[in-house]
């Protein structure tokens, strides 16, 4: 075929879409496969030798990529999580909304703009400022603030 490396190109193009939809390292190998075996459609190489290259490249881009590059990029990505909302209150100052009661186990308080259950080793009345020292559970441990 006269025009093969658009062919090439265009599988390449196609697998570098799927890939930057995915983002998970799931086609990026067939497109530098593609890519080979199109340069070399365009250094006159006959078709045999083109789907052998691309088929190479593929295979080893794939090793390539499944054995040591993806595991370093699952690594820092899963280094680079956000802490959630609760991690975020820690330290954080709030205010006692309903009195904290170390008994019952009751008690609310507002911080960051969110309404957190609330316990504490002390009993809080409402309007006291507190700051959050831990998460347990769903609740937020807090002590009362010394001013």
């Amino acid at each position: 075929m006269e025009y093969m490396w658009l062919v090439w190109l265009g599988l390449a193009i196609a697998a570098l879409v799927v890939e930057a939809l995915t983002m998970g390292l799931t086609s990026v190998w067939l497109a530098a496969g593609c890519l080979a075996a199109m340069v070399l459609d365009l250094c006159g190489a006959d078709l045999v030798p083109q789907i052998v290259v691309m088929l190479i490249v593929t295979i080893a881009t794939f090793v390539i990529c499944i054995i040591w590059i993806k595991p370093r990029l699952d690594k820092k990505r899963n280094s680079l999580k956000e802490a959630t909302n609760a991690d975020r209150i820690i330290g954080m100052e709030g205010e006692v909304i309903k009195a904290i009661d170390p008994v019952d186990g009751k008690g609310q308080i507002k911080v960051m703009g969110q309404v957190w259950s609330a316990k504490s080793e002390h009993p809080i009345n409402a309007g006291v400022k507190v700051k959050v020292t831990g998460i347990e559970g769903v609740k937020a441990v807090v002590e009362q603030k010394v001013n």
